[in-house]
Protein backbone atom coordinates (compact mmCIF):
# COMPACT_ATOMS: atom_id res chain seq x y z
CA UNK A 1 0.00 0.00 0.00
CA UNK A 2 1.25 3.38 -0.56
CA UNK A 3 2.06 5.85 2.16
CA UNK A 4 -0.48 8.68 2.82
CA UNK A 5 1.97 10.84 1.53
CA UNK A 6 1.46 10.37 -1.72
CA UNK A 7 -1.04 13.26 -3.46
CA UNK A 8 -3.02 13.14 -6.98
CA UNK A 9 -4.35 15.88 -8.69
CA UNK A 10 -7.67 16.54 -7.84
CA UNK A 11 -8.98 16.68 -10.82
CA UNK A 12 -7.44 13.47 -11.84
CA UNK A 13 -9.84 12.45 -8.66
CA UNK A 14 -13.11 14.09 -10.19
CA UNK A 15 -12.34 12.69 -13.14
CA UNK A 16 -12.12 9.42 -12.57
CA UNK A 17 -15.36 9.56 -10.10
CA UNK A 18 -17.10 10.86 -12.64
CA UNK A 19 -16.33 8.07 -15.22
CA UNK A 20 -17.34 5.96 -12.54
CA UNK A 21 -20.30 7.46 -11.66
CA UNK A 22 -21.16 7.21 -15.65
CA UNK A 23 -20.40 3.75 -15.82
CA UNK A 24 -22.28 2.43 -13.36
CA UNK A 25 -25.52 4.43 -14.70
CA UNK A 26 -24.85 3.04 -18.09
CA UNK A 27 -24.46 -0.39 -16.61
CA UNK A 28 -28.23 0.33 -15.18
CA UNK A 29 -29.80 2.41 -18.25
CA UNK A 30 -28.42 -0.62 -21.20
CA UNK A 31 -28.57 -3.43 -18.77
CA UNK A 32 -25.20 -4.43 -18.96
CA UNK A 33 -25.06 -6.50 -15.39
CA UNK A 34 -21.40 -7.80 -16.31
CA UNK A 35 -19.84 -4.60 -15.77
CA UNK A 36 -20.81 -4.54 -12.24
CA UNK A 37 -18.39 -7.10 -11.29
CA UNK A 38 -15.59 -5.79 -14.05
CA UNK A 39 -15.90 -2.46 -12.22
CA UNK A 40 -15.37 -3.81 -9.09
CA UNK A 41 -12.00 -5.92 -9.56
CA UNK A 42 -10.62 -2.61 -11.53
CA UNK A 43 -11.49 -0.42 -8.25
CA UNK A 44 -10.39 -3.54 -5.90
CA UNK A 45 -6.96 -2.75 -7.73
CA UNK A 46 -6.84 0.79 -6.74
CA UNK A 47 -8.18 0.12 -2.94
CA UNK A 48 -4.92 -2.22 -2.68
CA UNK A 49 -2.14 -0.63 -4.50
CA UNK A 50 -3.62 3.13 -4.77
CA UNK A 51 -4.27 5.20 -7.75
CA UNK A 52 -1.53 3.48 -9.36
CA UNK A 53 -4.02 0.17 -9.62
CA UNK A 54 -6.69 1.89 -10.56
CA UNK A 55 -6.75 1.70 -15.04
CA UNK A 56 -8.88 5.23 -14.78
CA UNK A 57 -5.99 6.88 -12.49
CA UNK A 58 -3.60 5.21 -15.18
CA UNK A 59 -5.46 6.62 -18.92
CA UNK A 60 -5.88 10.03 -17.10
CA UNK A 61 -2.04 10.35 -16.04
CA UNK A 62 -1.07 8.62 -19.27
CA UNK A 63 -3.42 11.32 -21.44
CA UNK A 64 -4.88 13.99 -19.84
CA UNK A 65 -1.87 14.94 -17.13
CA UNK A 66 0.80 15.56 -19.95
CA UNK A 67 -1.46 18.01 -21.50
CA UNK A 68 -2.89 19.89 -18.40
CA UNK A 69 -1.22 22.22 -16.19
CA UNK A 70 0.32 21.59 -12.91
CA UNK A 71 -2.13 20.74 -10.30
CA UNK A 72 -3.17 23.49 -8.17
CA UNK A 73 -5.23 21.04 -5.15
CA UNK A 74 -4.02 17.40 -4.22
CA UNK A 75 -5.78 14.73 -2.73
CA UNK A 76 -4.58 12.46 -0.38
CA UNK A 77 -3.57 8.77 -2.14
CA UNK A 78 -5.15 7.59 1.31
CA UNK A 79 -8.52 9.31 0.25
CA UNK A 80 -8.47 7.85 -3.38
CA UNK A 81 -7.54 4.04 -2.16
CA UNK A 82 -11.04 5.09 0.65
CA UNK A 83 -13.34 5.76 -2.05
CA UNK A 84 -12.22 2.71 -4.32
CA UNK A 85 -12.51 0.49 -1.11
CA UNK A 86 -16.09 1.40 -0.49
CA UNK A 87 -16.79 1.18 -4.00
CA UNK A 88 -15.28 -2.08 -4.51
CA UNK A 89 -17.47 -3.28 -1.44
CA UNK A 90 -20.75 -1.91 -2.72
CA UNK A 91 -19.67 -3.52 -6.28
CA UNK A 92 -19.05 -6.37 -4.77
CA UNK A 93 -22.25 -6.75 -2.87
CA UNK A 94 -24.50 -5.67 -5.96
CA UNK A 95 -22.21 -8.70 -7.84
CA UNK A 96 -23.63 -10.79 -4.59
CA UNK A 97 -27.00 -10.30 -5.04
CA UNK A 98 -26.87 -10.43 -9.04
CA UNK A 99 -25.52 -13.89 -8.49
CA UNK A 100 -28.37 -15.26 -6.20
CA UNK A 101 -30.83 -13.84 -8.36
CA UNK A 102 -31.84 -10.60 -6.89
CA UNK A 103 -31.34 -8.55 -9.67
CA UNK A 104 -33.15 -5.18 -8.54
CA UNK A 105 -31.19 -5.36 -5.25
CA UNK A 106 -28.24 -5.87 -7.22
CA UNK A 107 -28.75 -2.38 -9.69
CA UNK A 108 -30.14 -0.32 -6.39
CA UNK A 109 -27.07 -0.75 -4.31
CA UNK A 110 -24.98 -0.50 -8.04
CA UNK A 111 -26.96 2.92 -8.55
CA UNK A 112 -26.19 3.84 -4.51
CA UNK A 113 -22.19 3.49 -5.60
CA UNK A 114 -23.06 5.88 -8.71
CA UNK A 115 -24.23 8.16 -6.47
CA UNK A 116 -21.34 7.98 -3.98
CA UNK A 117 -19.15 8.66 -7.03
CA UNK A 118 -21.41 11.53 -8.47
CA UNK A 119 -21.20 13.20 -4.81
CA UNK A 120 -16.74 12.67 -5.21
CA UNK A 121 -17.20 13.98 -8.36
CA UNK A 122 -19.60 17.16 -7.90
CA UNK A 123 -18.03 18.15 -4.48
CA UNK A 124 -15.25 16.47 -3.83
CA UNK A 125 -16.46 14.81 -0.21
CA UNK A 126 -15.27 11.26 -0.62
CA UNK A 127 -17.45 9.14 1.78
CA UNK A 128 -14.96 6.40 2.02
CA UNK A 129 -13.15 8.43 4.52
CA UNK A 130 -16.25 8.80 6.21
CA UNK A 131 -16.96 5.16 6.09
CA UNK A 132 -12.93 4.71 6.96
CA UNK A 133 -13.04 6.97 9.49
CA UNK A 134 -16.37 5.30 11.50
CA UNK A 135 -14.73 1.82 11.04
CA UNK A 136 -11.78 2.87 12.64
CA UNK A 137 -13.41 4.56 15.73
CA UNK A 138 -15.45 1.26 16.14
CA UNK A 139 -12.04 -0.46 16.78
Amino acid sequence: MPSGSESVDARADRAVQGAISIVTLSAFVFRAPWVIPVLAVFLAAGALLGPAGNPFHRVFQGVVAPRASKPRLLVPASTIQAQDALAAALLAVATFFRLVGVGAIAWIVTLAEGGVAAVAATTGVHLGIVARDRIRRRK
